[in-house]
């Protein structure tokens, strides 16, 4: 009789855990969201012309510092995660993409380039840009797309 309180304490304790790690990582969610990456140029160019928004290109290249701050400080901001959503995001990695690298005549790490629904560049911010000025940047490629605001 004692070992099946036991066992029963122990599975109530272990789904109260697991309950905790789940709406932990749910919460979690909620607090940080993320940019969302198409899974490739491919992808995201179908998907730009599809919906007709435009293309946010970001080039890195493995080992980059600044592509990594990039990533951390300029990705997670909450007004350019916001304003992303009105683009088709796509990474590149100039080791595993070097067609489109090449295509777009990239020669600094990190590259952002805004193109229209075609694929056609627009502009281009080489380097690391701070969320401040990489938001002011997000909203004048729109305006320089046609992109209508939601």
């Amino acid at each position: 009789m004692q070992s099946k309180r036991s066992r029963k304490r122990w599975l109530l304790l272990l789904a109260f855990w697991l309950g905790v790690g789940v709406l932990g990582a749910v919460r979690e969610s909620r607090i940080a969201p993320e940019m969302a990456w198409a899974g490739s140029y491919e992808a995201g160019l179908a998907q730009a012309s599809q919906l007709g928004k435009p293309l946010l290109l970001s080039v890195h290249t493995p080992g980059c510092g600044w592509c990594q701050k990039l990533d951390a400080e300029t990705f997670t901001d909450p007004k350019v995660i916001e304003l992303s959503r009105r683009y088709v995001c796509v990474r590149l990695d100039s080791d595993v993409d070097t067609a489109i690298v090449e295509r777009y005549h990239v020669l600094d790490y990190p590259t952002t380039i805004f193109a229209d629904s075609q694929g056609k560049e627009l502009a281009r911010l080489p380097g690391y840009i701070p969320p401040d000025r990489f938001a002011q940047a997000l909203r004048l490629a729109l305006e320089a797309a046609g992109a209508k605001r939601p």
